[in-house]
C-alpha cells in the first residue's frame, strides 16, 4: 500500500499543502512545533477516522478557519482509492471514498492501512494498560471491521453502565431501578465482550510470534520476547459458540453487580484487559532496562505491520514521528533499513543526523517551517 499524493487545506497550522510521494522513503525535516507531525497526522487520519494523537476533530482545524479538508490518493496494488475528509467547527465530518459518501467511521477505517511509531510508542511496555489496549484495538480494527463494531457497542454499554453506577452512588437513582437497568447493560456488554476477547486472543497470538522475530532482528542479544494476554473480563473462554461464551461472561458480570453498586464503578469487562510483556521470563514493565523496553515496544509495532500483511496481503504505510532519538544509531539504522525494504515509510524528525548517511533509492525529502512544506 502506498500514498501517492495528498492535498491538505487548513489542517492544524498547514494552510495549503500539495505533496507527491516517493513509493519508498519520505523524510520531513523541521524544528519542533513547525508542523511536520501535523503532516503525518493528516496523512494518517483516514486510517483511524480520527487523529492518532488523540485530538478532537475541531482541534485539527487551523486557527481562524471554519473547516479543514484533506484528500489522499492511495494505491493498493493496481487499485487507486481517492479518499476525502472534511471537518468543520460545527462537529460535522464528511468522508468520501472514490466520490461515494461514507457515513460511518467503520466504513472508512482500514481502507488505508498504517502503523504509527511516535514518542508514545516507547510507553507501550511501561505505560498503563490503556496504552496496550489502544495498540491492539487499533491493530485489530485495521484488519477486522466486525471487531470495531463490537468495540464501539461494548464501549457504549460500558458508558451507560458507568453512568448508572455513578447515579446510584450519588443518590440520584433508586437501587431497584438501577439494578434492572444494569441487568440490561450487562447483557449487552457480555454479547459484545465474547467476540472481542476471542479476537484479541487470536490477534495477540499472531503478535507474539511476529514480535519475537522482530525483537531478535533489532537486538544484538538473542532474547525471547513473549506476550501473555491478561483477560480482564473475569471468565476464561469455555469454548463453544460466542453465545455460550457470552453467557459465561454475563454470569460473572451479574455476580459482581452488588460490588459494583457499592463501589460506584465497573469492575470487570473488556476495558480491563492487558498484555504482560516478558523478556526471557522477566516482566519488562517491572524489570526491563530502558533499551530493552524501547526495543520491545518498537517490536510490537512491527508485529502489528506483519499481522496486517499476513491477514490482508498488503504492506501498511509506516510513519515514524521523532522516534529515532529514542534509539541508538545502530538500532535506528537497522529499523530504517528493515522497514524500507517492504514498506512505504514517512519519517518526521528535527534532527538531520537521524537520517544522515542513509541514502535509500528514490527517497523524497521536505523541510517544514511555520506550516510551509518545501522540497529539499
Amino acid at each position: 500500500m502506498r500514498l501517492l499524493e495528498a492535498s491538505l487545506l487548513d489542517f492544524r497550522n498547514l494552510a495549503e499543502v500539495q505533496l507527491s510521494f516517493s513509493p519508498g522513503v519520505n523524510v520531513l525535516l523541521g524544528d519542533n512545533g513547525h508542523g511536520k507531525t501535523n503532516v503525518l497526522e493528516a496523512l494518517n487520519y483516514p486510517a483511524l477516522a480520527r487523529s492518532f494523537r488523540g485530538a478532537r476533530d475541531e482541534e485539527l482545524i487551523r486557527f481562524g478557519s471554519e473547516a479543514c479538508h484533506l484528500r489522499l490518493a492511495v494505491a493498493e496494488g493496481e487499485k487507486i482509492l481517492d479518499i476525502e475528509v472534511g471537518l468543520d467547527r460545527g462537529g460535522r465530518r464528511r468522508m468520501r471514498v472514490d466520490g461515494d459518501e461514507v457515513h460511518r467511521r467503520v466504513e472508512l477505517v482500514g481502507r488505508l492501512a498504517t502503523v504509527v511509531f511516535d514518542p508514545q510508542t516507547v510507553e507501550l511496555v511501561r505505560g498503563g494498560p490503556e496504552m496496550r489496549r489502544r495498540w491492539f484495538d487499533q491493530g485489530i480494527s485495521s484488519v477486522d471491521s466486525e471487531y470495531l463494531i463490537h468495540l464501539q457497542a461494548a464501549n457504549r454499554a460500558l458508558k451507560q453502565k458507568a453512568s448508572l453506577l455513578r447515579d446510584v452512588r450519588r443518590g440520584f437513582s433508586s437501587l431497584g431501578t438501577v439494578s434492572r437497568d444494569l441487568e440490561t447493560w450487562n447483557a449487552e456488554l457480555a454479547a459484545h465482550a465474547a467476540p472481542l476477547v476471542r479476537k484479541r486472543a487470536d490477534w495477540l497470538s499472531r503478535a507474539a510470534q511476529a514480535g519475537r522475530d522482530s525483537y531478535m532482528d533489532l537486538s544484538d542479544e538473542k532474547q525471547e520476547l513473549q506476550l501473555v494476554y491478561k483477560q480482564g473480563v473475569g471468565s476464561e473462554d469455555p469454548g463453544g459458540t460466542d453465545a455460550d461464551f457470552s453467557r459465561e461472561i454475563l454470569a460473572v458480570l451479574d455476580y459482581i453487580t452488588s460490588d459494583e453498586i457499592r463501589r460506584g464503578r465497573c469492575l470487570s469487562g473488556p476495558q480491563t484487559d492487558d498484555v504482560d510483556i516478558i523478556l526471557d521470563g522477566v516482566s519488562l514493565r517491572t524489570y526491563g532496562s530502558r533499551g530493552e523496553t524501547r526495543t520491545a515496544a518498537i517490536s510490537l509495532k512491527l508485529a502489528q505491520a506483519e499481522i496486517v500483511y499476513g491477514m490482508r496481503g498488503v504492506r501498511p504505510v509506516l510513519f515514524f514521528d521523532d522516534i529515532f532519538s529514542e534509539l541508538d544509531k545502530d538500532r535506528s539504522r537497522k529499523l530504517q533499513e528493515r522497514t524500507a525494504k517492504d514498506h512505504q515509510v514517512f519519517i518526521a524528525t528535527a534532527r538531520a543526523e537521524d537520517v544522515a548517511g542513509w541514502e535509500p533509492a528514490g527517497a523524497s525529502a521536505w523541510t517544514v517551517h511555520e506550516g510551509v512544506v518545501t522540497i529539499r
